[in-house]
């Protein structure tokens, strides 16, 4: 067995300031991007907002149970914690590689006391089946089978295309959550239905979506959706989040620029042109 990595003050420090870059990643897996790291922060406001609301109200306890399905090397989830120190988590995930890779990770970042990883079949009863948490991240596959080029990658297909994925992550969000405790994702906009439909079967009432589009111009194509256990849904649209400014002669190898709502709402995104 290898051991364990010595972590100082100071490389808990500095892995801290780096997030999201340096994460341990497996060979073969898919790489945890742009969606992981929105997803974060959608979260994160949401517990930065009720925090505001608590303080306002008077003294109130701050914790928060959280979990995440298919958490991968756990970047969404530890994108959290960072941001939200009220939080204490639980990630589940199928591959033992990336479970590997995701408690090396908090380990990395000084969150191995508040931050918990664990092997799961989302499909199958889930030990930690108490609907207790009051969040759930998911970031489950968009692609059907047959929709695309197929990976070489076992690892990386099966995290790309899964025509059940959807129904087993919200049926499972909805096990795992308190009655009106929230979920939040992010899926690709062009299959708004396919979620809609996933999340009603599930009893989570859709509560907020904000679209994602890449240029002002272009169309959205992910969608980052807060719904609510046992809840009726009350839908509130929000105004699409804009990724990238125009440049000037820009190429496609030109950096992007974000915009400064983007970097307001996901400081992270700035790691991806340093």
């Amino acid at each position: 067995m290898l051991e364990r990595e010595a972590h100082t003050p100071e490389s808990v420090s500095a892995a801290r300031a780096a997030f999201p870059r340096g994460l341990a990643q497996p060979g073969g897996a898919l790489r945890f991007g742009l969606d992981a790291l929105l997803l974060a922060a959608f979260a994160a406001r949401h517990c930065e907002e009720r925090r505001a609301r608590l303080f306002r109200a008077g003294p109130r306890a701050l914790a928060l149970s959280v979990a995440e399905l298919g958490c991968g090397c756990g970047a969404a989830l530890l994108g959290l914690a960072l941001r939200c120190p009220e939080t204490r988590g639980l990630g589940l995930e199928r591959e033992p590689a990336l479970l590997e890779a995701a408690s090396r990770n908090a380990r990395a970042l000084g969150l191995e006391r508040r931050l918990l990883f664990r092997a799961a079949d989302l499909a199958a009863p889930l030990p930690e089946e108490d609907g207790t948490r009051d969040l759930v991240l998911a970031n489950p596959p968009y692609g059907l089978p047959g929709q695309g080029r197929a990976s070489p990658s076992a690892l990386r297909e099966r995290a790309l295309r899964d025509a059940g994925a959807l129904h087993v992550f919200c049926r499972a969000a909805a096990r795992l959550l308190r009655h009106h405790g929230h979920f939040f994702c992010i899926f690709e906009a062009r299959s708004l239905p396919r979620l809609c439909a996933a999340l009603e079967e599930a009893h989570l009432g859709l509560r907020r979506i904000i679209p994602v589009r890449p240029h002002r111009r272009g169309p959205a194509t992910r969608l980052l959706a807060e719904a609510r256990k046992n809840a009726a849904p009350e839908l509130r649209l929000e105004a699409p989040l804009t990724l990238h400014r125009q440049q000037p002669g820009a190429t496609a190898r030109t950096f992007p620029l974000w915009t400064a709502r983007a970097l307001t709402f996901c400081p992270w995104l700035a790691a991806a042109t340093t």
